[in-house]
């Protein structure tokens, strides 16, 4: 079949591994046989200008196939949320108008309501094709508040109209219940081919543990808890000293990092690697022991599923998305903000990391969440929208 899909956000060649899960998806998909085209609107505000000005996105890229269409859109009044619902959405009503309207489209897939899934009502409502929306925003889960009633109408608007709306954990299932109860669940994409074990399993004496994650600001050091893993870290040395950390990702966040390890004195162990591509991140992984990462919030976690389908053992936090994954047999959960249970867990891994066999770890992911996984469960929810649109 024919599927569009709009992401809320997407890779820029500044940052191309942003919403890497979308593009993911949408290979699986293509994978699975369907065609796929991605449209999507970069837009900015007055204060990004230079941005805009300077402006070096391809307005048709071929992705391996997959036919990536975007176009720059200027909002002069975008504030938070606020200001570019209607400009996004006009922007991608012309893109598909230009690139895509002689062919026929099954379904229209949007990640993440605001405002990805609003352009996808409206285009839908222009076409008469049926709409779906995977919400991954942990704007739900943190910052109700930003969402002001007026907006609050729309998403209930787009939530109740989408053919199907799917969440990446029962958790945040759960929490988006209020705007409706037949929600599906289907997580995010891994590829096995490129996430994979390699090379046997080291039992050598010194322990790696690895971390990535964006480091845009000090709120996303918070969200990650980087700050809890690096007062665990201070802590957990003095019983072993030879244990590493590397931490990977960019952003101006990272300088905060970096003080944080002078201030415990524990410089010397930690490792800051910068900004990694998706390849870069898989031998990251597959190179580490333990992969470890206390966020304080986590719709779903696609680093975790990703260090765990590379054979290795994951610490998370029982916050919701990595409570549907994370089992006895290939990692731990601990309590929120909780630095002792941290501690204790990484301690336990170093002293039993024998325990977890990577085979079965890695096998676990190819199950659930592998390209075909994912691409079989979509393909079948697809399946009963168009059936039911024939009856």
């Amino acid at each position: 079949m024919n599927i569009v899909i709009i992401p809320a956000f997407f890779q820029t060649k500044k940052n191309p591994t942003l919403g890497s899960f979308f593009a993911d998806q949408a290979r699986a998909l293509q994978k699975r046989g369907h065609n796929v085209s991605i449209l999507y609107c970069d837009t900015y505000s007055v204060k990004c200008i230079g941005d805009f000005v300077g402006y070096a996105e391809d307005s048709a890229l071929d992705m391996d196939g997959i036919m990536l269409y975007r176009k720059r859109i200027f909002c002069p009044l975008k504030h938070g949320i606020e200001g570019y619902r209607t400009q996004f959405s006009k922007g991608i009503s012309a893109l598909y108008d230009k690139y895509l309207s002689d062919n026929k489209t099954d379904i229209i897939h949007a990640h993440c309501c605001i405002w990805a899934g609003y352009a996808a009502m409206k285009l839908s409502e222009k076409c008469n094709i049926p709409f779906v929306v995977t919400e991954h925003a942990t704007l739900f889960q943190l910052h109700r508040d930003k969402i002001s009633l007026k907006n609050n109408e729309y998403v209930k608007e787009v939530f109740s109209k989408a053919a199907k709306l799917i969440c990446v954990s029962r958790a945040f299932a759960k929490l988006l219940s209020e705007y409706r109860n037949d929600i599906d669940v289907i997580g995010n994409v891994v590829n096995c081919n490129r996430f994979e074990i390699a090379g046997a399993d080291s039992q050598k004496k010194e322990i790696h543990f690895l971390t990535v994650c964006y480091m845009v600001d000090e709120t996303m050091l918070h969200k990650k808890g980087i700050d809890i893993l690096l007062k665990a870290w201070k802590e957990l040395i003095k019983k072993f000293p030879n244990a590493r950390l590397t931490i990977g990702g960019g952003g101006q966040g990272r300088q905060k990092a970096i003080e944080w390890c002078r201030e415990y004195g524990v410089e010397d162990t930690v490792d800051f690697v910068g900004q990694l591509d998706r390849s870069q991140v898989a031998a990251r992984m597959q190179e580490c022991d333990v992969f470890v990462l206390p966020s304080r919030y986590e719709t779903f976690g696609v680093v975790y599923i990703e260090a765990m389908a590379c054979g290795k053992p994951v610490i998370a936090v029982r916050n919701g998305g990595p409570d549907d994954f994370v089992k006895d047999f290939n990692g731990v959960l601990v309590s929120p903000e909780d630095t002792d249970e941290l501690i204790q867990a990484m301690s336990n891994m170093i002293e039993n990391r024998q325990k977890y066999d990577s085979y079965k770890i890695a096998a676990f992911v190819k199950e659930h969440f592998s390209e075909q996984a994912i691409a079989d469960k979509l393909t079948q929810k697809y399946n009963q929208i168009l059936s039911n649109m024939g009856d």
